[in-house]
């Protein structure tokens, strides 16, 4: 499926506003604050249209993140596959979200997404604005551009002592995920109110760290093999991922009832138009 039957009017106007409000923009320079407003706003709005879909009973497998893009159209001229390098291997060279953003946008890598994709799969509303939210593939390529979104939310830097997070593993909203080279075990602080003491009303912020396992068995994390921490399975939840530098498989750390587990997995590719995910997808072995 493809068009989404009965998509509310409402949603349709909304999306088509916000990009009619912004026609004059300068797209290959936006200006600042631009980014970080196009990341925000396509966050919120596909939360909303995806809640209402669900409500209606239609199948949310359709509308799941591509984990990629397809093949088909990073083949073609207009796809910056340097680009795209930079914003899945090189997140931390953003500065900020704004920065992202900006970037997705300047790149052409969102407009070339929509306009190879209304090609790809026969569908030209998906290259239209006013149009494009009442189709499935709108949501696969949101999805997956609020991933990336996520993956630098969840960015953080190894130092001399190990490395930390910030973004989602295992409850809603912020956490922090430590990494302590020294004992190559993983702390998971969440964050909770606590109500100041004397006659100050305020409240303060206070981080509840509780250690979740270790990852001795694979060696320290830190050595310079290939590490992310991702969504890889699309629940909303990151995972630490690296490929081990002797054996050269890939590992997932996911994080669930309060331990980190850990389990091989590998890319299966999918694609094709007729294929469902129309993307790549990790499975575990």
């Amino acid at each position: 499926m493809s068009r989404i039957p009965n998509f509310p009017q409402s949603l349709l106007d909304e999306h088509k506003n916000w990009h009619h409000a912004r026609h004059n923009v300068n797209i290959n320079n936006p200006p600042p604050g631009y980014g970080l407003e196009f990341l925000q706003f396509h966050r919120d709005f596909i939360g909303r249209a995806q809640a209402w879909y669900r409500q209606n009973g239609l199948d949310p497998n359709l509308i799941e993140a591509w984990v990629s893009v397809p093949e088909a159209i990073r083949r073609t001229p207009c796809y910056n596959q340097a680009a795209e390098a930079r914003v899945l291997f090189r997140p931390e060279s953003f500065a900020s979200a704004d920065e992202l953003g900006r970037f997705i946008e300047s790149s052409n890598l969102h407009a070339c997404i929509h306009q190879e994709g209304a090609r790809l799969f026969g569908e030209p509303e998906l290259n239209d604005f006013d149009y494009a939210p009442r189709h499935t593939e709108f949501y696969n390529i949101h999805n997956m551009i609020d991933r990336w979104y996520r993956n630098w939310e969840g960015l953080g830097r190894f130092r001399p002592d190990g490395g930390y997070w910030y973004g989602s593993f295992e409850g809603d909203g912020d956490e922090i995920l430590l990494y302590n080279s020294l004992f190559g075990d993983w702390w998971l602080g969440k964050l909770s109110e606590q109500s100041a003491v004397g006659n100050d009303p305020s409240n303060e912020m206070r981080v509840e760290w509780t250690a979740i396992g270790d990852s001795r068995k694979f060696g320290p994390m830190n050595d310079g093999r290939l590490f992310r921490i991702w969504d890889a399975d699309g629940d909303g939840k990151l995972e630490v991922l690296f490929r081990h530098p002797t054996q050269g498989d890939w590992m997932e750390g996911k994080i669930k009832n309060g331990r980190i587990g850990w389990q091989p997995i590998r890319l299966k590719p999918f694609g094709q138009p007729d294929d469902s995910a129309h993307g790549s997808i990790l499975h575990s072995v």
